[in-house]
């Protein structure tokens, strides 16, 4: 069975394990070791089952800055087609 040593335990959790394992009756790594496998028992939140947020983002409508560079090249000016209907001779022949 593998061994885990911990250093630098700070004392008055020290004196918790030690505490616990005398109203337990048990030695101190008893004690250690039945509480790391409890804490690996309680699920953990994870960032993917965070909860989502109760208001959204943005509150607000945020226009646009008025410093947005124009494009490059000439202006190109729409024009209207009314009912475009092709001519026979605009569909090619199919055999």
């Amino acid at each position: 069975m593998p061994t885990l040593v911990i250093d630098n335990v700070p004392a008055s959790l020290y004196h918790r394990i030690q505490h616990l394992a005398t109203a337990r009756q048990q030695s101190p790594a008893d004690a250690a070791l039945e509480m790391l496998e409890s804490a690996f028992r309680t699920p953990m939140v994870t960032l993917a089952e965070a909860p989502l947020p109760q208001e959204p983002f943005l509150t607000e409508e945020i226009s646009a800055p008025f410093d947005i560079p124009r494009p490059e090249g000439e202006t190109v000016v729409p024009i209207e087609i009314a009912d475009y209907v092709p001519e026979p001779h605009d569909i090619p022949e199919t055999e």
